[in-house]
């Protein structure tokens, strides 16, 4: 075996393992296209996300911040990724949900991970833990030990949210759920008494009713539906090996300590 031969033979190997240490489900060896050869391509996609604070919300201006923003952007940074604020779209979730599903070169984020989900659409991450729960006006003295106890509520969720799609498994009567767009509307529905209850990740719920002038104090989360983790979601037909480098980048973050200083900062 020559000189040639023998590195040729090293890369493979080196290839090879690299796939098998990650364990992605991936067709294709990790690392197959470069870090400069990604970037480009994630610099080409469409980039949406929504109202949902911390996690990602408009701040001033109207740019996008939030958790799930800085987090993204210290990712790309990392791999050399040309993409800002000005280039990520925030759009209602019920039009994102369906363009991440039906486009190719689309992201959204942040999006909470569930098998169902996952069938569907491609992942990165996770990278930001959050709850789903039942959330009432404490004044209603709403009191839920098992999900038999909510069949009796009205509840509010927004569309193809993952609340939405929990209290779907909830085996109500379909006129129970009532579906809006916005987080926003869901307040003005539970405040208003149109819905017993919503749900929603509780966090967010908390800085809409801030947002609204109401005080987060007077509602509490009653029945936690699911303990969970967000990241970011991409169309199917997604190139794994260009996710492959963002994941990398999003694991580094999380190992040097620096995705759970973002959060912090967002939290206190």
């Amino acid at each position: 075996m020559n000189c040639f031969q023998r590195k040729k033979s090293v890369i493979r190997l080196l290839t090879i393992s690299a796939f098998l240490l990650l364990g992605a489900n991936f067709s294709i060896p990790a690392f197959a296209l470069t870090a400069e050869e990604a970037a480009k391509k994630l610099e080409g996609m469409t980039w949406y996300t929504e109202e949902y604070p911390p996690y990602n919300f408009a701040g001033e201006g109207g740019a996008p911040t939030g958790m799930a923003v800085d987090i993204l952007l210290a990712a790309f940074k990392k791999i050399g990724v040309g993409v800002s604020t000005s280039d990520i779209k925030i759009v209602a979730w019920n039009r994102s949900y369906k363009y991440v599903q039906s486009k190719p070169g689309t992201a959204l984020f942040s999006m909470t991970y569930t098998p169902e989900r996952e069938k569907i659409m491609k992942f990165v991450g996770p990278a930001i833990p959050l709850a789903i729960s039942i959330i009432a006006p404490k004044e209603s003295k709403i009191v839920a030990k098992k999900t038999k106890d909510l069949r009796k509520l009205k509840i509010g969720v927004v569309r193809n949210d993952i609340g939405d799609q929990l209290a779907s498994k909830l085996t109500l009567e379909p006129d129970a759920i009532k579906r809006i767009t916005s987080a926003k509307q869901l307040y003005a529905l539970l405040k208003s008494g149109k819905v017993d209850v919503v749900v929603y990740a509780v966090d967010v719920f908390k800085n809409v009713i801030k947002k609204a002038g109401g005080d987060p104090s007077e509602y509490e989360d009653v029945f936690v539906l699911k303990e969970g983790q967000s990241g970011y979601a991409f169309h199917q037909s997604t190139d794994p090996a260009v996710l492959t480098h963002l994941q990398a980048a999003v694991d580094q973050l999380k190992a040097d300590g620096t995705i759970d200083r973002i959060i912090s900062g967002y939290n206190n």
